[in-house]
């Protein structure tokens, strides 16, 4: 009998669970703009049904939660699956009420709230920062300026936006003139160290599946990351096997039940501390560069958990280097070209895309939203890899007006 589920947002980084419905025989139902249902349905013809969201509307989780219903109730499908952060409490709630499988709406909660993960890993005893909820920027002064640097962060937010580090009192009295009135933010030390992520699948709790992946960011003061090294743990394997740990306690903190997930963290000593859990597949192009290094689908994995098929963990056949890795501006300008025809045909860079079109006013990162573009990596050594994330690294975009640089 042919299975069905709803996938809730379908963004071009989220088409891999497309990709991978056809291949398993599944019919979609899809929670989309209109606007975005209609580009895709031509191209993945086993989109059987679709309910519109509002395009004014997505950045709101309560946009996606009544669609979400309405198409769960009228498909009655065997699975639904939330995209990204902005989806999963809508994904959760109908989870729960048809009893399908998924996080559950507890952990999906915890995914939304960063105070609350805070909250949950202090009861577990994990590692993690000090910190402070503060209902606006000004309230948290005191304890600020007793534990700068400091790192200041929105609750519910993804992608470094609003992430910002601040160092002096003076740089702090400029966040608070600048932020004050954005409401309850969070407050918490900075930790030094080489920033990583666990991604995990995870099946009535247990850990099924564990993957590591080293982050390169921008640093100072917004964090944004430039690029990701998956399957670090081959050349790692005993961070790989405290991280496998750390996956499994926060799986218990924030209980976890079925899904896909992720977790940030620094190392600090022994300690892995961490920084946030999400209950949702990484963005980054992360699944596709998982997938290559495993060998394996890994949103053909999530949208198995997701509708209760049975499957087994991905395997480790002989390694692969892949990753990830971000083009961006080091100067404010209007784009003129990010040199893709150039660096898409170096070798190890297996795809690639475009976040800004020409014409695009741009600036030194910010936020992930402020990336140019994106290439896959796919590297015989891990040598290979750096080289080509430092070569990429050093292209320079041509802006209006500019001199052509060659990259």
């Amino acid at each position: 009998m042919t299975r069905t589920v709803v996938l809730i947002g379908a963004a071009p980084i989220a088409e891999g669970y497309l990709k991978a419905a056809g291949e398993l025989g599944l019919r979609v139902g899809l929670v989309e703009t209109a606007e975005r249902v209609a580009a895709l349905r031509d191209a993945y013809p086993w989109v059987v049904d679709a309910q519109e969201v509002d395009a004014a509307l997505t950045g709101r989780d309560d946009a996606w939660i009544r669609p979400t219903e309405t198409l769960v109730a009228r498909l009655g499908p065997d699975g639904v699956l939330a995209s990204s952060e902005i989806h999963v409490l809508a994904g959760a709630m109908a989870q729960e009420r048809h009893r399908l499988p998924g996080p559950g709406l507890d952990a999906a909660a915890v995914s939304r709230d960063k105070a609350q993960q805070r909250f949950r890993f202090a009861r577990a005893g994990l590692a993690q920062p000090l910190h402070v909820k503060a209902p606006r920027l000004s309230a948290a002064s005191d304890w600020a300026l007793a534990h700068l640097p400091v790192v200041v962060k929105p609750l519910n937010r993804a992608g470094s936006d609003g992430v910002e580090r601040v160092a002096t009192p003076e740089q702090w009295a400029d966040a608070v003139a600048r932020r004050d009135a954005e409401g309850r933010l969070l407050v918490e030390e900075y930790v030094e160290g080489q920033e990583y992520s666990w991604e995990g699948l995870v099946s009535d709790g247990r850990v099924r599946f564990g993957s590591l992946t080293r982050k390169l960011t921008t640093g100072a003061p917004h964090f944004v990351e430039l690029a990701h090294f998956s399957a670090h743990e081959r050349t790692d394997p005993l961070l790989g096997k405290a991280a496998d740990a750390l996956g499994q306690a926060v799986t218990d903190a924030i209980g976890m039940r079925t899904g896909i997930m992720f977790v940030e963290f620094r190392t600090r000593g022994d300690d892995l501390v961490i920084m946030e859990v999400a209950v949702r597949a990484p963005g980054d192009h992360c699944m596709d560069a998982m997938s290559l290094a495993y060998g394996t689908d890994l949103f053909a994995h999530a949208l198995a958990l997701a509708t209760g098929t049975p499957h087994e963990p991905p395997s480790d056949p002989a390694p692969r280097y892949t990753g990830s890795a971000f083009v961006v501006a080091d100067r404010e300008g209007v784009l003129e070209s990010a040199h893709e025809t150039r660096w898409s045909a170096w070798p190890g860079v297996v795809r690639h895309g475009l976040d800004a079109a020409p014409g695009t006013p741009v600036r030194p990162p910010r936020s992930s939203a402020d990336r140019l573009a994106w290439a896959l990596l796919d590297c015989a050594t891990p040598e290979e890899r750096e080289e080509l994330v430092t070569r990429l690294g050093a292209v320079r975009p041509a802006l209006a007006g500019e001199a052509v640089q060659r990259p």
